[in-house]
């Protein structure tokens, strides 16, 4: 494994450590061949997982479960070469554990950097870095991070915060309880939040949309960007660096109109909360 991915690799798992003390431990660890044309796969009922893109043509996983003796013994991990891929599985083996002491799951995954990732855990963190291919990403309960990716991402948390940065491609993105940070992305945008602010720094106007049920809005593009804007909030104010010409209410709770004559379409609505357009 090289060096420098290594490295990154070791950072990221420490953002999962915490102070628990743990009754057993246990690791789990596999290195397998990963051709042109496959993906990773991903399933999970418990568990963090931080991917990061390499050079090396092979996936390589590791794992470390922490919990009890009964816990261990019920949790059971596979990776496996298919016909699609590498697909990893990580699954207890009863309805329920018998004990309700505290447990940790934490993988570390490399894989290719074209290597396209399709991720779903039951509860943990999601993170995804240097990678050239496409991310799907689901999690019942936990962040989601992505970071530098050239592909089209689509991601989901049932609860908690979507920070996306760096990356090339299309993004759509969709959290029931939590905040939402884009810093210097490009492509088509859709995001959404059930609760929480969503800002967004982006490179250019490729058609945008974002929305959130209760927190505020801020977009910032260039100062030549293009675009057809509709911007409304319920609870709040419009406010805009940039002059929106064309059909515009009178009011600045929604504001409809043209910015540098017209472009893409942009969208921006809140149900409790300020929006704001700035220069970038």
């Amino acid at each position: 494994m090289p060096s420098s991915t290594a490295t990154l690799i070791a950072i990221v798992a420490a953002t999962f450590v915490t102070s628990v003390a743990f009754a057993a431990q246990r690791t789990y660890d596999k290195r397998l061949d990963a051709p042109p044309g496959g993906q990773l796969t991903f399933r999970a009922d418990v568990g963090s997982v931080a991917v990061v893109g390499g050079d090396a043509p092979e996936v390589v996983v590791h794992a470390d479960i922490e919990g009890s003796a009964s816990f261990l013994s019920d949790f059971h991990i596979s990776a496996e070469q298919t016909p699609a891929g590498v697909t990893v599985l990580a699954r207890k083996t009863h309805s329920g554990w018998s004990d309700t002491g505290p447990t940790r799951v934490r993988f570390t995954i490399e894989v290719p950097r074209n290597y396209p990732v399709d991720l779903d855990t039951s509860g943990g963190g999601l993170d995804v870095r240097n990678l050239k291919a496409a991310v799907h990403a689901t999690t019942s309960g936990g962040s989601v991070l992505v970071q530098s990716v050239a592909g089209t991402v689509k991601a989901h948390t049932s609860g908690g915060r979507i920070d996306v940065a760096d990356s090339t491609g299309d993004l759509d993105l969709d959290t029931s309880g939590g905040g939402i940070i884009l810093q210097d992305d490009d492509g088509k945008v859709r995001a959404h939040t059930s609760g929480g602010s969503i800002r967004a720094q982006l490179r250019l106007n490729d058609g945008i949309s974002l929305s959130t049920s209760g927190g505020s809005i801020m977009l910032l593009l260039p100062p030549d960007t293009r675009a057809s804007v509709d911007a409304e909030t319920t609870a709040g104010r419009v406010t805009s660096d940039f002059p929106i010409s064309g059909v515009q209410t009178d009011d600045r709770d929604h504001v409809h109109g043209t910015i540098g004559g017209g472009g893409a379409p942009i969208s921006l609505h809140t149900s409790a909360g300020n929006i704001r357009l700035e220069h970038r």
